[in-house]
């Protein structure tokens, strides 16, 4: 083997020695790091939108809707709030109620209890329902779904 003096002349590098660090090699650091960031911000909305989507835990069988004395007499209505979506409860008779979801199948829109018309109203496209939530003329397709109401120690309560 023979040594070239040019190769003689070279200092030895430490290998435990911290390598110097240039501007090339601090701005390639940062250029990299802000790619990673801006990929990950992109691509972080696009997982979270496909990934399907979990409950929050036990759902409540039975929600309250309030006392019979709240409702006032035959006739009047109450809106109550489930996660957030709203149920309408009907005092139909002394002891009887009937619930519905208060969201009209069409669009969407919140239905209002008509008592004059003993009738329930979409006002977005003039949808009318029966007090059974069945469908009386507009433009919903089908019927508004219904709950079970129980009535407990005086305590209306709707079956989920």
């Amino acid at each position: 083997m023979t040594i070239r003096k040019e190769d003689a002349m070279l200092p030895e590098k430490d290998v435990n020695e911290p390598s110097e660090v240039t501007r090339r090699s601090f701005l390639d650091l940062v250029l990299k790091g802000g790619v990673v960031v801006w990929l990950g911000a992109m691509v972080a909305p696009a997982f979270s939108y496909l990934w399907p989507a979990h409950s929050g835990g036990s759902k409540k069988s039975t929600i309250s809707a309030g006392t019979a004395k709240d409702f006032g007499g035959v006739g009047n209505s109450k809106m109550v709030k489930n996660e957030g979506k709203p149920i309408m409860v009907i005092r139909t008779a002394e002891e009887g109620y009937k619930a519905f979801s208060a969201i009209c199948p069409h669009l969407g829109c919140i239905v209002k209890w008509d008592a004059a018309s003993k009738s329930i109203l979409c006002p977005c496209h003039a949808g009318v329902f029966s007090m059974d939530g069945k469908v009386v003329s507009g433009p919903p397709p089908k019927p508004l779904p219904e709950y079970n109401v129980v009535v407990s120690g005086g305590e209306v309560l709707i079956k989920l």
